[in-house]
């Protein structure tokens, strides 16, 4: 089924919700937004929503760091077949919204995309546009409202270079948990202390959005989830020595084709970070136990202290003892 026969079941069965609550019109765009809501309210399930009051946000938007970015809406809504929101005009703020479960479409600059689970997009300020959920697959989803001076340089990072402004992102669990820390400060009495919280919330959130979208141009959808389980195998055997071909096989490519991909994403070769991961963890041990230099490179898979105190110094800058 076509993107276009789904946006029309979504507005059919908006249609007759609309009907239902007793709403009088020709075409859907007759429909106030806030009255197409109150409408949609009660067909939404499990639906959450934490907000900053209009009349506060110019004030808000006047101070040194929430005038930066501010959060003015952060919320989540369940499965629903109704899910419809057209803005002929835009909106005031930037709009991001991310499906964790079922299918939506978005309609902008005349084109319908579909958008997927775990997938996202960010609609700029005043951009026409309309999006709503796949009836036979409807999907659930956030959403977060900002306005800031740094709003759309966000926006602009966030532009996918594919022309689409629909982006996937695989680490589904990283990004529910900054969006519930968001929501979290957002809930809170809006003082300015709990809304430069949000502030800073916002802002990794929309970091890390952009770090995991550059990986997923650079690499097909498909790859960039192998090389994740190839980074999550090393996690899970700092006291091996790994090769590149054995990393290689558990991402499913060719020691070459793997090495590039993985190049690209991290900026440096797969047995290079996993040293540094070692390292890393070398640096927790020194830290926390009275683990001798020797027994922490054995722990690591360094069976050589000397070889383990070489390339401790080379990435940290100094000796294991002169660390500890």
């Amino acid at each position: 089924m076509d993107m276009e026969t789904i946006q029309s079941e979504c507005e059919i069965e908006v249609r007759h919700l609309l009907k239902r609550a007793g709403l009088k019109f020709n075409k859907l765009s007759d429909i106030p937004l806030s009255d197409l809501r109150h409408a949609q309210r009660g067909a939404f399930p499990d639906m959450r929503m934490a907000y900053l009051a209009a009349a506060l946000r110019k004030a808000f938007l006047e101070k040194p760091i929430t005038g930066e970015l501010l959060c003015t809406r952060v919320g989540y809504q369940g499965v629903s077949p109704a899910h419809y929101i057209p803005r002929p005009a835009g909106s005031y703020d930037c709009i991001l919204i991310y499906c964790t479960e079922g299918r939506g479409w978005l309609e902008i600059d005349g084109q319908v995309r579909t958008v997927g689970k775990h997938d996202a997009f960010l609609l700029p300020q005043h951009i026409p546009h309309t999006y709503g959920a796949d009836p036979g697959n409807p999907w659930a989803n956030y959403w977060i409202h900002f306005q800031g001076r740094q709003a759309l340089e966000f926006a602009d990072l966030i532009a996918p270079e594919s022309g689409s402004p629909v982006i996937h992102l695989p680490r589904h669990h990283e990004i529910v948990a900054c969006i519930e820390q968001l929501y979290q400060f957002m809930s809170n009495v809006h003082t300015y202390s709990t809304l430069v919280a949000a502030t800073g919330a916002l802002s990794q959130l929309l970091g890390v959005i952009q770090l995991r979208m550059r990986a997923s141009e650079q690499c097909s959808r498909t790859a960039d989830e192998n090389i994740d389980k190839s980074v999550e195998f090393m996690h899970r055997n700092l006291a091996r020595k790994l090769t590149l071909k054995e990393l290689a096989n558990i991402a499913g490519m060719s020691p070459n084709h793997y090495g590039a991909l993985f190049g690209k994403r991290y900026y440096s070769t797969p047995i290079d970070y996993f040293n540094r991961l070692k390292i890393q963890r070398a640096c927790e041990l020194l830290s926390t136990t009275n683990l001798r230099v020797s027994e922490v490179g054995g722990q690591l898979g360094f069976p050589d202290p000397y070889y383990f105190s070489r390339l401790f110094k080379k990435i940290m800058g100094l000796s294991p003892r002169t660390y500890r």
